[in-house]
């Protein structure tokens, strides 16, 4: 009887104490984000709320204590098995995905893919791009716009391969020798959906463009919202004047994301001066040596197990599987609200002023989000946000390519991608293309 009085106490008072550190973790996190006062009571006070009838009822009978506390044990177990499985899904899915597209899975890390490489004699380096390396608070600090220069750069894996490239003259997704074809047909910006993640070099989008337009660069860098794409035009193209500037907005996070965090650096909205230019053209040993530097520093932390490679906090806090119920403290759906449209028009405004200058025309290629085909509440909140977008570019009179047109009349929309949030397959790559080349005969 003492030993059953003392476990049905401790799984009651520990899930208790549970509780409210989730309203203590729920409550500090809402301090980061914008969250609404309905949202935040329910993630913070319900948890709260939990607790506190957990406390109450140390005071039922021994029996009812004992069958609560049974309950209570099986749903956190049960939590957390779930949660387990959930953060194991990723992996999965790419391992179903090599088997749907008939490939052999690689397991390894990027960083191991680096490492078995160099052991080989190549030199090689893991992607590397200004998103997330080089963004520094400091108006007059360097900032990387392109990867390292001519190395075998290792990208990224959603189909069991990882995709392998030689970088070029400028650290992008090209063959060597393009920055030498000035005047160019076609210039690509965007982020990684057009930098070619995560398919074969051949069978990505801009590749796929090169074929009728063989003067074709593509300035595609994995997380590039609105500023950082901004920044690659007026760096790189006004001197290889490009009769067609493509600028691929991606819809799922260009402004709902990039654009909030990019405007906090004043090194990005310098670009919404004229004039503003680092002279990157000249600058690439610098950013050569910059990049290296970072990315030698977390090879070497790798290989000296100094490295934080695991997310253990995230598994205890059940990050996956409150994800995955839509419990974050951050708004899971696109609010306009959040969204600086003004800055926006701003940027597109200065991207269509600088292409025209050398006598180029902008084209703005509207690449939709997957969610918005499988639920209808992500499609209205993105027309909440498309609606205006697209009202920005009509009004600068930016022709547009709309692939919301013809990925629609898919019948299944799933074949277009590696798996479910991933980036597209070769079907979806290859719709891409013939939709801008399509417009572009037109």
């Amino acid at each position: 009887m003492r030993k059953e009085h003392w476990f049905a106490n401790v799984v009651i008072l520990a899930t208790a104490a549970g509780g409210f550190c989730a309203a203590v973790l729920a409550f500090m996190t809402s301090r980061h984000f914008q969250v609404g006062v309905i949202r935040q009571a329910l993630l913070v006070g319900g948890p709260l709320l939990f607790g506190l009838l957990l406390l109450a009822a140390v005071r039922l009978s021994l029996p009812r204590r004992t069958a609560l506390a049974m309950t209570l044990l099986s749903v956190v177990v049960a939590a957390y098995a779930a949660e387990a499985y959930l953060k194991a899904l990723p992996a999965l899915r790419v391992r179903w995905a090599a088997a749907r597209f008939h490939l052999a899975y690689d397991g390894r890390s990027q960083l191991e893919v680096v490492h078995d490489l160099r052991k080989q004699g190549t030199e090689a380096y893991p992607s590397a791009f200004p998103a997330w390396q080089g963004l520094s608070p400091m108006a007059d600090a360097l900032l990387p716009l392109g990867g390292i220069s001519r190395v075998t750069t290792v990208f990224c894996n959603e189909m069991g391969q990882y995709v392998i490239y030689r970088s070029d003259e400028h650290g992008f997704h090209n063959p060597e020798g393009i920055w030498s074809s000035a005047p160019l047909d076609v210039a690509v910006l965007g982020d990684s959906f057009t930098e070619g993640a995560c398919v074969p070099t051949e069978q990505n989008f801009v590749e796929l463009i090169r074929r009728a337009y063989p003067a074709t660069l593509n300035l595609g860098m994995v997380g590039n919202g609105p500023l950082l794409m901004l920044a690659d035009l007026k760096e790189f193209l006004p001197e290889l004047r490009p009769r067609i500037v493509l600028w691929v907005y991606m819809e799922g996070n260009d402004l709902l994301f990039d654009l909030n965090r990019e405007k906090g650096f004043a090194s990005l909205t310098d670009y919404l001066h004229p004039e503003h230019r680092q002279g990157l053209l000249g600058r690439q040993a610098e950013v050569d040596a910059l990049l290296r530097q970072e990315t030698d520093h977390k090879y070497d932390a790798m290989l000296g197990g100094t490295m934080h490679m695991g997310g253990p906090g995230r598994f205890w806090r059940l990050w996956s599987l409150r994800h995955a119920l839509g419990l974050q403290i951050g708004e899971t759906l696109p609010d306009p609200s959040e969204v600086d449209f003004p800055l926006f028009r701003r940027v597109l405004d200065e991207a269509r002023r600088t292409t025209a200058g050398w006598g180029g025309r902008l084209y703005f290629v509207y690449l939709p989000a997957e969610p918005r085909y499988r639920y209808d509440k992500y499609r209205l909140a993105h027309d909440s946000v498309r609606t205006p977008v697209l009202a920005i570019v009509n009004e600068l009179q930016v022709p547009l390519i709309d692939l919301d047109a013809v990925m629609s009349q898919q019948k299944e929309i799933g074949e277009l991608y590696a798996y479910p949030g991933a980036h597209f397959g070769p079907a979806g790559y290859h719709l891409t293309a013939e939709a801008i080349l399509e417009a572009l005969r037109k």
